[in-house]
């Protein structure tokens, strides 16, 4: 069984203020590679806090900014069930007015004891990037004609033109749905926020691969 505790880094660096949640890994099992496993997953979980903290401060300097700046992080278990997570953890640089976000996602089976990548989830001989970018095209289209009386044909094509889906997105599940996230740093500089796109998994339904038929779709 596993089990997701809570972690905090709480701490200021001259206008920088740190407030960082992050998951803390444990597994009921005395299996010791199990064990070591977890501990690896830990250690990536606070890899990332470090990295984001220096790039953070790193910004603060190279940059000069005047101000304060607010560096948050989040999570959220999005699933957690026969030993396979996954869990999206969302950070946020907040200077002034402006909210620089990106996400990371822990997707692992403590099963097999490996990562979960896309192309677990999908049959091998389907292109799933083909598949995902689709789908988000389809919903991206459907926002922007909602609003195509509102913008002119130049900002509409600048919009689309800033839509960059790259080869390995980060992604989640919650056992209904695949989550494709999109972060302010794939996008232009005219995009700040965290996009996320739903795709119904009864909608992938014919081309999940037995794996995720099995271990994470939710009936």
């Amino acid at each position: 069984m596993v089990n997701i505790m809570s972690g905090l880094r709480d701490n200021k660096v001259k206008n920088m203020r740190f407030f960082l949640n992050y998951p803390k890994i444990e597994v009921n099992d005395e299996d010791e590679e199990v064990q070591e496993f977890a501990e690896i997953v830990n250690k990536s979980i606070l890899n990332e806090i470090n990295i984001f903290e220096e790039v953070v401060i790193y910004t603060y300097h190279e940059e000069n900014i005047i101000g304060n700046i607010n560096a948050i992080s989040e999570y959220n278990v999005a699933f957690n069930k026969g030993n396979i997570i996954s869990v999206p953890m969302e950070f946020s640089q907040i200077i002034g007015l402006t909210d620089i976000s990106h996400m990371y996602s822990y997707n692992y089976d403590f099963n097999l004891m490996k990562r979960i990548t896309l192309e677990d989830l999908f049959k091998k001989d389907v292109d799933f990037e083909k598949v995902i970018q689709n789908y988000i095209m389809e919903e991206v289209y459907e926002i922007l004609d909602k609003y195509a009386s509102y913008i002119t044909y130049d900002i509409y094509e600048l919009m689309m033109e800033s839509i960059y889906i790259c080869d390995d997105p980060v992604f989640y599940f919650n056992g209904i749905e695949l989550v494709i996230c999109i972060s302010s740093f794939e996008l232009t500089s005219q995009v700040c926020n965290l996009i996320e796109f739903p795709i119904s998994f009864k909608k992938l339904k014919n081309i999940l691969s037995d794996y995720a038929l099995k271990n994470i779709i939710l009936y």
